[in-house]
């Protein structure tokens, strides 16, 4: 059994599904199983929303990114284990440009309110999934999401209504670490490998993981292998007070350990057998010498 950590250097665009793919490509063809796990996700209804499509037509709200993988490496897991947690933010309806709204659940600016947020737990018979919605912002149309389509997104989940930021908070401190463990255990199961991706440039994506394998921090051109103990250890030095874990990021933590091995790589070409040897993964070809 084997851990492959991804993190971004960047808060976004650091190529971290890419290198996933990647990965998994090369450890699928040497004949070992592989298995992908992104525990917490987002997407903007508006920015992603061609993937909003994807999934208003499959009637699950979930990761642009798991999906992508799911489908390019073939994964028979289901979506809801691979990320049991993803949050969907929609643009409010304004009057005028650069308008603020109320709600906390706006924080960040009208184009990208906190609307939706799932969370699956696996149990005997399937998942168990929970949809905190902002049910005043969709009953009063205060974002252009439809009843509908909030409808189709929550098709046999409980809901929770959750009409401010504290209600998002208060569960997701309650239920992430069990929802997360409980998924990674689950996917553990079904494959020799596991590549988890981080959320962001999030430096440790839960507590309760307490050691992995290969950590591989990426941004545009480069891939950085680090020792894993030491990373974890530098991301613990910096949780303070109540925040979860997650909320370290790399930059935070960066200059307190240095890579152990640097790689380039370019967007044009798949990683080869010395790359990959750097990263510390081993490279088998899948054929009999």
């Amino acid at each position: 059994m084997s851990r492959i950590l991804i993190i971004g250097a960047n808060s976004f665009d650091s190529g971290k599904t890419r290198l996933a793919i990647e990965l998994g490509k090369h450890l699928k063809d040497s004949g070992q199983s592989v298995g992908y796990f992104k525990p917490v996700s987002g997407h903007n209804y508006w920015f992603n929303h061609k993937h909003t499509t994807h999934c208003l037509d499959s009637g699950k709200l979930v990761s642009k990114d798991a999906s992508r993988v799911k489908e390019e490496l073939s994964i028979k897991s289901d979506l809801y284990l691979m990320n049991p947690i993803h949050a969907l933010f929609v643009p409010a309806r304004i009057e005028r440009p650069l308008q603020n709204i109320r709600s906390s659940l706006g924080l960040t600016g009208a184009s990208s309110v906190l609307v939706m947020q799932r969370f699956s737990r696996p149990v005997d018979n399937g998942f168990d999934t929970t949809m905190l919605i902002a049910d005043s912002l969709v009953e009063e149309e205060s974002v252009i999401i439809g009843l509908d389509e909030v409808g189709k997104l929550s098709h046999n989940s409980s809901i929770l209504v959750a009409d401010n930021i504290e209600t998002f908070q208060e569960f997701e401190q309650q239920q992430f670490e069990i929802i997360v463990s409980e998924a990674f255990a689950e996917i553990e199961k079904s494959a020799v490998t596991i590549i988890i991706e981080s959320f962001n440039d999030s430096a440790w994506p839960w507590e309760n993981l307490i050691e992995v394998d290969h950590v591989l921090v990426v941004t545009p051109g480069h891939v950085f292998r680090y020792d894993p103990e030491r990373f974890r250890k530098a991301t613990f030095l910096h949780h303070r007070g109540r925040l979860p874990i997650r909320e370290v990021t790399f930059r935070r933590m960066s200059d307190l350990l240095k890579p152990t091995q640097r790689v380039e790589i370019r967007p044009d070409s798949q990683l080869d057998c010395d790359k990959l040897t750097a990263m510390g993964i081993e490279c088998h070809t899948g054929k009999k010498d």
